[in-house]
């Protein structure tokens, strides 16, 4: 008997550790409070931070409160270190109410820095541009007063964020915000680009003099480099893209002698030059652009068929002799569907194939820890994906989870294919 209380409270922590590993620290509702005067109104925001795409780019909303006013704004935060998010510069504005805050909102920039189970603001001053006095005056002078002491909260107030929640961001600002090609608001994400190129050249220059601006890079959490003032040193280099989507994170650590940081990210794709630069206007005083950059794996035209011609069609022809496992059947109501796939347990080599329709969209796509995506187009009516795996990796079976991503909506599944069995999903598009 006590040997069975001991495996069962061993099984217990165990599921209790895999539970806490995978949730993410960010996630939820943050609340700090702040009071002008003793006898006046409380000023209260609220931070509603939603689950991170490839453990990166969190969208985010702010609720602020401040007797009649009422603002509420979409915002993009972007993972720097374990624990430390820059703050996107762009605050969309759902609701403002009775006057608008407008530019005073880029006030609100820096990094959150998580310690202890709270998470404290870190500006990035913003003293010489011209913003202080802009929109004190607009709409009613009686708001005058109310304005101010929002300004101020925003501009100058330590804050503290406590956690009340942890209900991740679950609502329309999630796709606007993390997938720019669906909404016309710019949040810092750049549109995708697509490369053939694995390995990228880049280079990074101060576009306006060295004045000792200081910039990070991450590429897919990996830092590429840190708080490195830009010159001629480090100018020029290269990176290996992984296959799938690669994000590029591009950090103004500082505003330089001259302010703002001015840094820019330059990198050719086929032949084609792409800028990332912290000198354009709508990023004047960021604290960060992201580069999103997806490396095509290697696809081929070929249907899978029992016709056997070459090497490539042998290891089609093994596929279809499998035993394939139905996982679920999906009604969706879009045709723009997105695949995450990643290994939550040990990354140990496991590669797989999956075709859509009898197509193959991708093959030898490695599974790693970090969530990769495939983008796929779904024609009317039934749709099949199929999942091979190409290896058993070092821990056998090939097991990877799978997200789909389609509208607002997502479905988890954890696959496991062999060398003997495949997975199958079907999608009715209605």
């Amino acid at each position: 008997m006590k040997c069975k209380l001991l495996i069962l409270f061993a099984l217990l922590t165990c599921s209790t550790n895999v539970l806490t590993a995978q949730a993410d620290k960010w996630t939820g509702v943050w609340r700090t409070t702040a009071k002008p005067y003793a006898a006046g109104s409380t000023i209260t925001m609220e931070l509603n931070i939603g689950e991170p795409l490839q453990g990166m780019l969190y969208p985010a909303t702010i609720l602020l409160k401040y007797g009649a006013f009422t603002g509420r704004y979409e915002l993009l935060l972007a993972r720097k270190t374990d624990g430390q998010l820059g703050i996107g510069r762009n605050k969309y504005p759902l609701q403002e109410t009775p006057y608008k805050l407008g530019i005073w909102m880029w006030y609100l920039n820096g990094t959150l820095d998580y310690q202890d189970g709270k998470i404290s603001l870190h500006r990035m001053w913003i003293d010489k541009f011209d913003i202080w006095m802009h929109g004190l005056y607009s709409e009613d002078e009686i708001f005058v007063s109310s304005k101010v002491e929002l300004r101020d909260f925003l501009y100058r107030k330590n804050m503290t964020l406590t956690k009340t929640g942890n209900a991740p961001l679950a609502d329309s600002s999630v796709q606007r915000i993390l997938y720019p090609e669906k909404n016309k608001v710019y949040f810092g994400i750049y549109h995708s680009i697509v490369s053939k190129d694995s390995l990228l050249a880049m280079n990074i220059a101060d576009q306006d003099q060295y004045d000792k601006d200081t910039v990070t890079l991450l590429h897919n959490k990996k830092a590429i480099f840190t708080r490195e003032q830009i010159n001629d040193h480090n100018r020029s280099f290269s990176e290996r893209l992984d296959t799938g989507k690669n994000i590029f994170i591009f950090f103004a650590d500082n505003y330089g002698g001259l302010p703002p940081n001015t840094g820019l990210l330059r990198t050719t794709i086929d032949g084609k030059v792409h800028d990332f630069d912290f000198s354009e206007r709508a990023n004047a005083y960021a604290t960060f652009l992201v580069a999103d950059i997806y490396h095509a794996p290697a696809t081929g035209r070929d249907t899978i068929s029992h016709n056997v011609t070459n090497a490539s069609d042998t290891m089609t022809s093994n596929v279809i002799k499998r035993e394939t496992v139905p996982v679920a059947t999906i009604p969706v109501n879009t045709a723009d569907i997105v695949l995450e796939l990643r290994d939550t347990k040990v990354q140990d080599g496991d590669s797989i194939s999956l075709s859509l329709n009898g197509q193959w969209v991708a093959r030898g796509f490695p599974v790693k820890t970090v969530v990769q995506e495939i983008r796929i187009h779904l024609q009317p009516g039934e749709n099949i994906l199929l999942f091979t795996a190409d290896n058993l990796g070092a821990i056998p079976p090939n097991t990877a989870e799978l997200r789909i991503r389609y509208g607002r909506k997502t479905r988890t599944f954890n696959l496991s294919t062999d060398m003997r069995r495949n997975n199958e999903i079907k999608l009715l598009l209605e």
